[in-house]
């Protein structure tokens, strides 16, 4: 008599190694950033979880030290990078952690500040990247246009 055998075994196995293939891939993967060399930050795939916006302001060297000051001290937020006309930060949320990326991208040519916030996991965001860069730009409102 052979001992019972749950087909269930063979998809667990497989299940699992599946998770661990996933999990070491996503450990490899980095989210694409601006940096110092590119012109202009990436534009948004997933609009329902990403926010990419445009301040026009006469003074970009003044108004992007103001916003890298306020990105340092707003709460559940890192500073990863940060050069003469780029910020990279990552951003907690309040409730489950998630990371979201936030950056910032001085354009003295055009007279321009690009602020870009978005979720790296999901679809959706709750609107939480559009809070973040609205109240950012609620206070940078007396330095850009």
């Amino acid at each position: 008599m052979q001992p019972f055998r749950s087909p269930f075994n063979k998809v667990n196995k497989n299940l699992l190694i599946l998770i661990l293939i996933i999990s070491i891939s996503a450990g490899f993967c980095k989210p694409l950033h601006a940096n110092e060399s590119t012109k202009e930050l990436s534009k948004c795939v997933v609009v329902t979880h990403c926010i990419l916006t445009n301040w026009e302001t006469n003074d970009v060297e003044k108004s992007f030290q103001k916003v890298g000051q306020l990105v340092e001290e707003t709460p559940r937020t890192k500073v990863i990078e940060k050069t003469d006309n780029y910020i990279h930060a990552e951003a907690s949320t309040r409730w489950l952690h998630y990371i979201d990326d936030l950056e910032i991208k001085s354009l003295p040519e055009k007279g321009l500040i690009q602020v870009r916030s978005e979720s790296r996991v999901g679809i959706g965001d709750n609107g939480v990247n559009k809070k973040r860069v609205d109240r950012l730009t609620q206070s940078m409102k007396t330095f850009i246009n």
